[in-house]
């Protein structure tokens, strides 16, 4: 028979329920009770009977739990209690299948792509160099892999991932593979977690057979021909701003783009009145050695002459090249070339936009690879190198070195030592003088450094 209920209680009286030194209960009748704590908090309990013993089970917190729901979950409990099940063991059974839903409802998200992909850019963010490369990888992701973000990377296939990178594959061919490796990369990832995931749906060598055929830039980065440059830089210096100065920069040097954009002004040194600029070796690109070395650039007089236009177009002042061992040591660590707001270096679009600019017109491009390409600033390390197999085809070993290529050969690597430093001294300023069309001024330079800041 029903325990009879005596509703005893009402919020007015819930509500006056004061703390005292020790917890206390209030029964509404029936078997609920409302314990009131020390700290004032109350929580409701049903007291009942279990294979002959007197048992409580609590129904949760006040007034989260309201006495009216507090009541039908007392008489669920009792209910249940009278056919012979245990109320308290039915709770608990309940919130470890609920929690056991949880966790794998959690574990599917973490499945998901778009989570993995978060997770794979949290692994390698640390040993990227530039930290707009996660923005990068997130950013391609979400526009060019898309309809993959929210699939369980279980259910990612070959044919998926074609349907979401073929449209680009040679319209934009560097951002199509870049997007493709990195879909490959979450993809690996998550095989290796043992998640489902198939690691070579983003493989170009079986994509092949699906559409993928050759890219254009897979011949190389456009270059403009060796015999066009003195022709580039004149039309490059009429450009005003200091981005087109960062891209005459990075073309006499044979510096990665990166890498120029990184420049600072304490990395250049005038001892003995000879101007060398030092790149850490942490800022080279190809980071394979644990601690990678260094590389200098004997700057030029073209260079030189660059680096005084820019120090004259960031600072608003007119500088020469002599001025420069005195002003490198005030700028100390500041950036070469800033962006606008001085926070950092330029972006790598800042000096794509400037030949993009160039090359704006009615005729269409003018700054065109032998193909028909428009060229971009990484393919001037391929046009230095071509002029100097053309020009000077005794220096090869002097321009590998130049472009700051490891050996081919890495038993040979582990010998071979020098940076041959001496001999490209005279190769870049050759570079520098056919790139200006004219011997460049001799600058006159302190014979002893500044010293240190």
């Amino acid at each position: 028979m029903p325990r009879r209920r005596l509703d005893n209680l009402d919020d007015a009286t819930i509500k006056a329920a004061k703390a005292r030194e020790k917890p206390y209960r209030l029964s509404d009748g029936g078997g609920l009770l409302l314990q009131v704590e020390t700290t004032g908090g109350k929580s409701w309990l049903v007291r009942f009977t279990h294979a002959g013993k007197r048992r409580e089970a609590g129904l949760g917190g006040y007034p989260a739990v309201t006495l009216a729901e507090a009541r039908r979950k007392a008489e669920k409990a009792l209910e249940e209690a009278r056919k012979g099940a245990d109320p308290v063991k039915a709770r608990r059974e309940a919130r470890k299948a609920l929690e056991e839903a949880r966790k794998a409802e959690e574990e599917a998200e973490r499945r998901i792509f778009a989570k993995v992909a978060e997770a794979v850019i949290k692994a390698e963010a640390p040993s990227w160099k530039n930290a707009r490369t996660a923005h990068m990888w997130q950013s391609s992701l979400e526009l060019h892999a898309a309809p993959l973000m929210k699939l369980p990377v279980a259910s990612i296939t070959r044919e998926m991932v074609r349907d979401c990178i073929l449209p680009i594959w040679h319209e934009k061919p560097i951002i199509a593979a870049k997007t493709l490796r990195r879909i490959g990369a979450v993809l690996r990832f998550a095989a290796a977690q043992k998640w489902g995931a198939d690691a070579t749906a983003a493989d170009v060598r079986t994509l092949r057979h699906l559409g993928f055929t050759k890219q254009a830039g897979e011949r190389g980065h456009p270059a403009l021909a060796w015999r066009q440059a003195p022709a580039f830089f004149e039309a490059l210096d009429k450009l005003p701003g200091l981005a087109p100065v960062a891209l005459r920069f990075a073309a006499l040097s044979a510096l990665r783009s990166g890498e120029a954009r990184a420049l600072r002004w304490n990395w250049i040194s005038f001892d003995g009145g000879e101007a060398v600029l030092t790149v850490p070796g942490l800022v080279m690109k190809g980071r394979k050695l644990s601690e990678p070395p260094p590389h200098r650039v004997p700057l030029s007089s073209a260079m030189l002459q660059t680096l005084a236009t820019a120090y004259s177009r960031a600072y608003g002042v007119k500088v020469a090249p002599a001025d420069l061992p005195k002003l490198a040591r005030i700028a100390g660590d500041s950036w070469i070339f800033p962006n606008i707001s001085r926070t950092g270096p330029f972006t790598d679009m800042a000096l794509l936009a400037v030949i993009r600019r160039m090359n704006e017109g009615e005729d269409g491009p003018k700054w065109v690879d032998p193909s028909g390409r428009p060229v971009v600033p990484h393919g001037w390390r391929a046009t230095f190198r071509t002029w100097c197999d053309d020009c000077h085809p005794a220096e090869r070993d002097a321009a590998e070195k130049a472009l700051a290529h490891e050996d081919a050969n890495k038993v040979a690597g582990r010998y071979r030592r020098s940076d041959l430093f001496e001999r490209r001294i005279g190769l870049m300023e050759a570079w520098g003088q056919h790139c200006t069309k004219a011997p460049a001024p001799v600058v006159s330079l302190p014979a002893r450094t500044m010293g240190a800041r």
